[in-house]
């Protein structure tokens, strides 16, 4: 223990916790659980096979799995081994994926029979393959998942040290290739503790999880092991599913990005017994409408947690808490910097100022882009490239510094412009993006979901009477269903290419 308390690490802390916890239920997939003893014995097969292929501390293991119990088997096994995990979604296209696999130098792949494959990979990994009920016919270099299990030796996990990479998390890829975030061990324990005291993670928590476990939802599932909680894991989100769950198996706890939120509060249920279990809706990744919020209050209750993070520092810069939620006043805010973290404004060209951010669990690095680690980490301070205000010690974020739009030589933050649209009784999303223009620079410009028939005039009128002139759009288009990335947000980057196609004002 003396070791652990002076310098504690993600893979003793999560290990040890398979053992305390060893009789209670870990997780449910679909109509089966395992228990953590279970999980314990699935992983010591995996790692005994790994080790076997060579898989030791600083040993890269890419995991490209859809939502499963394997998933959960394979990240014990790679902190068996004390090797760096590299989480990646199954939603990736296939140039991504194997950029991501060549740039992490994986000599491991974990994934699923269904998924696409990269081709053309420098030094192509040892695959392990999940899913196929029949046996498929396998090339050299791959193994299926039954077999890998099957083959068990006698094993006794690896000692990680604070310093040994844990994870390398690739970064949304939306301005450009993906960068490779690399946390420690150490690092990842304090992230844990931070999960568990900011987020109300109990021993007797039923977590549900429905969002993908490479991106935040995998890092509340690590805080709930921790606590020998009790996560269910859905390989989809699926709002008829999620009432009948938090009805029929007492959910208490659940974490969901606006999207999501917005599909249940549209939903008959919503506000009804079927969900009075559920004590916290953990929301985040990307900024929530005010007035349906507050329709969340209504329905739900005194739910809501909302988190502030980035892959760098993951989930948790700020919170804003379930009380906060009780002041109107904050709920454009993200809250407060948690206890394991410091806030600064860094003064910004645009009159906001840059969010920059101190933690214990800051990445260590962007693997093998030094060139992008000194810009981003600055004596020990991350920028987050995110544009804000802070007010009482509550953070205000007005925009990436990336969407802010610069037209006629005037700063157009894309999120004010959106949260005036999203006012209009038409219109249910809305994305504000800069399009090249001749003479402004940039123009800016409205894609909006509606409800109904809508006139685009009418909604850029709307928009004239609450903004100053410069900032409302000089056009609205209309889609039938908005590009979002691998995560749930709002793909900023496919939404200007597609208005940058159409060329409305060139």
């Amino acid at each position: 223990m003396g070791d652990v308390l002076k310098a504690p690490t993600s893979a003793q802390l999560l290990l040890a916790a398979l053992k305390r916890h060893a009789e209670r239920v870990a997780i449910t997939f679909g109509d089966q659980s395992w228990t953590y003893s279970q999980i314990d014995e699935l992983s010591d097969r995996l790692a005994a096979f790994l080790f076997a292929r060579g898989v030791r501390p600083g040993v890269a293991v890419a995991v490209h799995l859809p939502n499963s119990h394997e998933y959960v088997v394979a990240e014990f096994a790679i902190l068996k081994l004390a090797a760096v995990r590299v989480p990646l979604n199954e939603l990736m296209g296939v140039p991504e994926l194997g950029y991501c696999l060549d740039h992490s130098e994986a000599k491991v792949l974990i994934t699923h029979a269904d998924l696409p494959r990269a081709g053309g990979l420098k030094d192509q990994p040892f695959i392990i393959l999940v899913g196929s009920k029949t046996e498929p016919s396998l090339e050299s270099g791959e193994v299926h998942w039954n077999k890998a299990l099957a083959a068990f030796n006698m094993f006794k996990p690896l000692i990680a040290a604070p310093e040994d990479t844990a994870i390398i998390a690739y970064t949304g890829g939306t301005t450009g290739l993906p960068k490779g975030v690399r946390h420690s061990y150490i690092r990842m324990a304090w992230n844990l503790f931070s999960h568990i005291s900011c987020l109300e993670i109990r021993s007797e928590e039923v977590m549900l999880l429905t969002t993908p476990l490479p991106h935040s939802s995998g890092y509340h599932m690590a805080a709930a092991f921790l606590q020998g909680a009790h996560v269910m894991i859905e390989g989809r989100f699926d709002p008829n599913r999620f009432f009948d769950l938090c009805r029929d198996s007492g959910v208490t706890w659940t974490m969901m990005v606006p999207t999501m939120l917005y599909r249940l509060l549209d939903h008959p249920k919503a506000g009804t017994k079927d969900h009075r279990s559920l004590a916290t809706i953990v929301y985040g990744a990307a900024p929530m409408n005010r007035e349906r919020l507050e329709e969340g209050l209504l329905k739900f209750g005194k739910v809501f947690l909302q988190i502030y993070g980035q892959t760098e520092c993951p989930n948790l810069i700020t919170t804003l808490s379930k009380a906060d939620h009780m002041n109107p006043r904050l709920l454009t805010s993200c809250g407060r910097a948690v206890p394991l973290v410091e806030l600064r404004l860094r003064p910004d060209e645009s009159g906001a100022g840059e969010v920059e951010v101190s933690s214990p669990y800051l990445l260590t690095e962007y693997y093998r882009d030094p060139v992008a680690t000194q810009q981003a980490l600055q004596e020990g301070w991350l920028r987050t490239g995110d544009l804000a205000r802070i007010e009482d010690g509550y953070l205000f974020l007005v925009d990436r510094a990336k969407d802010m739009i610069i037209s006629g030589g005037m700063n157009v933050y894309s999120t004010e412009v959106e949260g005036v649209l999203l006012q209009h009784p038409c219109v249910i999303e809305a994305a504000v993006v800069g399009i090249p223009h001749s003479d402004w620079g940039e123009a800016v410009t409205a894609v909006v979901i509606a409800r109904t028939s809508c006139d685009g005039e009418e909604i850029r009128q709307f928009a004239k009477a609450r903004l100053s002139a410069y900032k409302v759009p000089k056009s609205v288009h209309f889609i039938e269903e908005m590009p979002l990335t691998q995560y749930g947000k709002i793909d900023k980057k496919r939404v200007r290419a597609m208005m940058v196609e159409r060329r409305p004002f060139m």
